[in-house]
């Protein structure tokens, strides 16, 4: 492992970053706490794994029920939307050309407004806006308003044209305010139960949500909705007489858990149901605001006696592996722990679009040396490779093929395989591990290497 270090302005720097970006990039020293420069602009020219304000708003809406997706843009963006985590969704296109880039393209949403409501009615019509239109200035409000007084239905505007913002999560923060104007709390006479609860920022990837649902219902608790997951016109309209808002997801989820807080009076707490350990602290998190503890230790125990004999095995075959790890936002923290908890060695946590919160709440959790960094291009995972040469990596795809490419193991996050969550979701997330490590293909690359030297 290089443990090369670099001073600036007093600070240790992460050798593998490009010196321009010196300050998105820390080796953690207790002694001496600082955080990576973030929220700033990518550098041009280089292949970051950001995306745009549109896509951020997709990733964060793409779920939502009840409602009819429609892309104000060049057919292209829709495309680009349709999948998202894996899974195609249905959308609809105003698909502008030239001509409406020219003369704009309102009189022709209004069109396709009166079009899709005539024959998809539904609870809401959401317009998302992309660069086309948020340059040539097309009033997207007016044209929405004009079709739901011609129809009954309501059409909202997303307003996120791609160049808003550094990153993603400006889309994020956009579709979280539609659902907190237009969704929440709309049902006056809703009424709750004592046991109610909403998870914020989970988005139920290859079924992590389903699980989470069982695990809380053993306890007695009672999900009314998971946002996005499981977000429809519906159980939005309750969601606020809830008890209690869990945050699975900060960097999605802690602005609605704040403005939820602040107009209807409900608390939050911020969990993680990755990894036994976690698991079980989010049961008693739960379970402690909402008079449950019994029923979270009785399902606690059941749980962990059967992973017991698992979670040492586990640990002999992954203790002292080195990992990198390329997530989101607020997970760089608590996937962390995930790794630790096998007993391996996390070389770098980094984050695509991490906020303050996020590096801070990382950093909390991180050992002396570890890199945290910030908005990672395809030049700097390849230095990290070459002098950390880590034994398994953990990212998004951009980041698999460069790993693969130089004989390093790859495991996606998002997965892509199962579920993660929960106690039966870490041993997906185990297995993923180890059948990347010893997939046989990385004995025939050390064999030729051996071979070459």
């Amino acid at each position: 492992m290089c443990n090369k270090k670099i001073s600036l302005n007093g600070l240790t720097r992460v050798p593998f970053i490009d010196p321009q970006r010196a300050a998105h990039g820390i080796l953690i020293d207790a002694a001496a706490p600082a955080l990576p420069a973030c929220d700033q602009r990518t550098v041009p020219g280089v292949m970051s794994q950001r995306s745009c304000a549109y896509y951020g708003a997709r990733w964060f809406l793409a779920p939502m029920k009840q409602v009819i997706h429609l892309v104000h843009g060049p057919v292209s963006c829709a495309f680009y939307g349709e999948t998202v985590r894996k899974k195609r969704y249905t959308v609809f296109s105003t698909d502008l050309t030239e001509k409406e880039v020219i003369f704009g393209g309102e009189a022709k949403l209004l069109q396709n407004l009166l079009e899709i409501g005539e024959r998809f009615p539904d609870g809401a019509i959401l317009v998302y806006v992309t660069c086309a239109p948020g340059f040539t200035g097309d009033d997207v409000d007016r044209a929405c308003r004009n079709a739901e007084h011609a129809m009954g239905i309501r059409c909202l505007p997303v307003n996120c044209p791609g160049f808003l913002g550094h990153h993603q999560s400006t889309g994020h923060e956009i579709g979280a305010g539609v659902l907190l104007e237009h969704f929440v709390g709309r049902d006056e006479e809703a009424v709750s139960g004592p046991y109610d609860i909403n998870i914020l920022g989970e988005y139920d990837v290859m079924g992590d949500f389903k699980v989470i649902k069982r695990l809380l219902g053993r306890m007695g608790v009672n999900v009314v909705t998971a946002i996005t997951a499981d977000a429809s016109v519906d159980n939005l309209a309750r969601a606020h007489r809830v008890q209690l808002n869990v945050m699975h997801c900060r960097r999605t989820g802690g602005l609605m858990a704040e403005e939820m807080q602040r107009r209807y009076g409900i608390p939050h707490v911020k969990v993680s149901f990755f990894g036994v350990a976690q698991t079980s602290a989010a049961l008693r998190q739960i379970g402690a605001r909402l008079n449950l503890q019994e029923a979270a230790e009785r399902v606690i125990t059941e749980e962990e006696s059967t992973m017991a004999a698992d979670l040492e095995r586990y640990r002999r075959e992954l203790s002292g592996k080195r990992v990198g790890l390329f997530f989101g936002g607020s997970r760089i923290g608590s996937m962390q722990n995930c790794y630790r908890e096998l007993g391996m060695e996390v070389l770098v946590a980094g984050s695509q679009f991490g906020g303050k919160e996020d590096y801070r709440d990382a950093w909390s959790t991180m050992r002396t040396g570890t890199a945290l960094v910030d908005d990672t291009n395809e030049e700097e995972v390849l230095r990290f490779i070459r002098q950390y040469r880590p034994d398994v990596i953990a990212g998004g795809m951009r980041e698999k093929f460069i790993a693969n490419k130089f004989g390093v193991p790859f495991t996606v996050f998002p997965q892509e395989s199962g579920p993660y969550a929960g106690y039966s979701g870490f041993r997906n997330f185990v297995r993923d591990i180890l059948v990347a490590l010893k997939a046989p293909v990385w004995q025939i690359v050390r064999g030729e290497s051996e071979t070459l030297a």
